[in-house]
C-alpha cells in the first residue's frame, strides 16, 4: 500500500478481490454442510426454534459442518439468514450451553451485525488484519450478543461453561471457572496483556464473563429478563413463502444492496480501465530509435535513423519500428463502440454496462452481486441469458435518469426490470425456496 505505483484504485480492487474470496468461501462453507430440520437433528432444531420465538425472529437455515475452530457462526445479508454449527463442538455442549451459543449468534442476526460480519469473515474466525482494523466494533458486538446468549440460556453458570467449552473444548469441563474469572483480574493489572486484546476480534474470555456478571446487576438486565420470559408464541415469525414458480416483490433486492453492488462493479471496471489506459500510455510514450547504415552504388555509407513513433497505418494495423500492432479502435465495431461510449457520456458507466451484460448473461451475477448476495433472474427464476441481459442493461444505460426518478415509487422492481421481464433478487431467497421444498419431503 505504500509503494509509489500502488494508489487508491489498486487498494480498492484489492479489497473487492478479498471480499470476493470471502463470498466464495462462504458459499463453500454452506455448500459443504448438512441442513438441519425437524427430522434431521431435532435437538438442535428445537433449541433454535425456541430462541427464535423468544426473540421474535424468523427461523434461520441451520447447517452443521466440521470446524475445529469456530463452534457457531451466523451468515447472510437478509432473511432467511444461515446459522452454521460445528459438529466438532455440538455434542460437547449441554442443552443450556448450546442455548447460550445459539442465542448469541441469533443476537448477531437480531442486531443487524450479520450483514457486515458476512463481508469480513469466511466462518467467523477473523484474520489479524480484520481484527486490527475492525476489532473495536467486533469486540463490542461480542459483548452485546453475550447478553442475548445469557438471556437465552437463563443462567450465568451455563454461559460461563459455554465460554469455557468454546475456548478449551473438552478441557473446559475441568476448568475451575471461579479461578478462571480471578485470572482476569491479573490480566487487568498488566497493560501489555490488556493491549494484546486489540489483536483479536473477541475480548478475552475473562472479560466477557466479567461483563455479563456486571450486566446482571443492572436494571437493564431485569427489564430484558422480564421481556424474555413473557408469554411468547411457541412459533418463530413466519417468512413469506418463497415456494412459488414466480418471483415476488419480497424476493427482490432493496436499494442499499443494489447501490453496494453497483459501487463494487464500478470499482472493478474503473480500475481495469485505468490499468489498460496507463499501460497503453506508457507503451506509446517511449519511442524506440533505430539506426541503420545504407550503402549506395558508389560505396558511400550513410546513416538512416528511424523512430518508433513514425507509424504507417493500414487500418486497423499500425506498422512501427517496434513491429505491427492491431488497433481495435480503427475497426468498424471499435468505431461504433466509441460512438456509443461518447453517447453514454461516461466510459466507466458504458463499460460497466458491457461488463454486467456479459457476466449476468453467462452467470446470472456480476462480482458485485456475488459479494452482496444478489442474482438476476427472469420472473420464473431462470437465468436471463445474453439476449435478455443485453436488453436489461441497454435499457438501463439509455433510460437511467428516468429509472432514478421513478425508483422511489417502484418498490424493489425497477423500470428496466419491468420492461425486460427480469428481476434482481436476494440470493438467500433462492436457498430458502429450495429449503421449503426439500424439508417437507423429509419430515414424516
Amino acid at each position: 500500500m505504500i509503494h509509489e505505483q500502488i494508489g487508491p484504485p489498486e487498494v480498492a480492487l484489492f479489497i473487492v478481490v478479498a471480499m470476493l474470496y470471502v463470498t466464495l468461501a462462504r458459499g463453500r462453507l454452506i455448500g459443504s454442510s448438512v441442513m438441519i430440520h425437524e427430522a434431521q437433528y431435532p435437538r438442535v432444531f428445537a433449541i433454535v426454534k425456541q430462541v427464535c420465538a423468544q426473540l421474535e425472529l424468523p427461523m434461520p437455515l441451520i447447517f452443521v459442518r466440521e470446524d475445529n475452530f469456530v463452534p457457531a457462526v451466523a451468515l447472510g445479508f437478509g432473511e432467511p439468514y444461515s446459522l452454521v454449527l460445528s459438529s466438532h463442538w455440538i455434542e460437547t455442549f449441554q442443552d443450556d450451553e448450546l442455548a447460550f451459543t445459539i442465542g448469541r449468534e441469533l443476537g448477531h442476526i437480531a442486531a443487524g451485525h450479520t450483514r457486515f460480519l458476512s463481508l469480513l469473515s469466511v466462518n467467523g474466525n477473523e484474520n489479524a488484519l480484520v481484527s486490527i482494523v475492525f476489532g473495536g466494533w467486533l469486540r463490542n458486538c461480542t459483548y452485546t450478543c453475550d447478553r442475548i446468549g445469557l438471556l437465552a440460556c437463563g443462567s450465568l453458570d451455563a454461559a460461563i461453561r459455554a465460554i469455557a467449552i468454546s475456548s478449551f473444548h473438552e478441557f473446559g469441563r475441568h476448568v475451575n471457572t471461579t479461578q478462571f474469572v480471578e485470572q482476569g483480574r491479573e490480566i487487568a493489572s498488566d497493560s501489555v496483556l490488556r493491549w494484546g486484546e486489540w489483536l483479536g476480534s473477541e475480548p478475552y474470555a475473562t472479560r466477557r464473563i466479567a461483563a455479563m456478571s456486571d450486566f446482571m446487576q443492572t436494571p437493564a438486565y431485569a427489564s430484558a429478563r422480564e421481556w424474555f420470559e413473557r408469554e411468547a408464541s411457541a412459533e418463530p415469525l413466519a417468512l413469506a413463502s418463497p415456494a412459488t414458480n414466480r418471483v415476488t416483490r419480497a424476493d427482490c433486492a432493496g436499494w442499499w444492496r443494489r447501490v453496494w453492488s453497483v459501487t463494487i462493479d464500478l470499482i472493478v471496471v474503473s480500475t481495469l480501465l485505468l490499468a489498460f489506459t496507463s499501460h497503453a500510455a506508457s507503451h506509446d510514450s517511449t519511442p524506440v530509435t533505430t539506426t541503420t547504415i545504407v550503402t549506395d552504388k558508389s560505396g558511400k555509407q550513410t546513416k538512416k535513423t528511424t523512430s518508433s513513433d513514425e507509424t504507417i497505418v493500414f487500418a486497423p494495423f499500425h506498422v512501427t519500428a517496434n513491429g505491427i500492432t492491431f488497433n481495435f479502435a480503427d475497426t468498424p465495431f471499435g468505431r461504433a463502440l466509441g460512438r456509443a461510449t461518447s453517447f453514454a457520456g461516461n466510459s466507466n458507466f458504458f463499460y460497466t454496462a458491457i461488463y454486467l451484460w456479459l457476466l449476468v448473461g453467462l452467470a446470472g451475477q456480476s462480482f458485485g452481486m456475488m459479494i452482496t448476495g444478489l442474482r438476476v433472474v427472469t420472473t420464473e427464476y431462470k437465468t436471463p441469458g445474453l439476449l435478455r441481459s443485453f436488453a436489461r442493461y441497454a435499457v438501463g444505460l439509455v433510460l437511467w435518469p428516468l429509472v432514478l426518478v421513478v425508483s422511489p415509487f417502484t418498490r424493489r422492481i425497477m423500470l428496466h426490470d419491468r420492461i425486460t421481464g427480469t428481476r434482481l433478487i436476494r440470493a438467500e431467497r433462492i436457498m430458502a425456496r429450495a429449503a421449503s421444498v426439500v424439508t417437507p419431503a423429509t419430515t414424516p
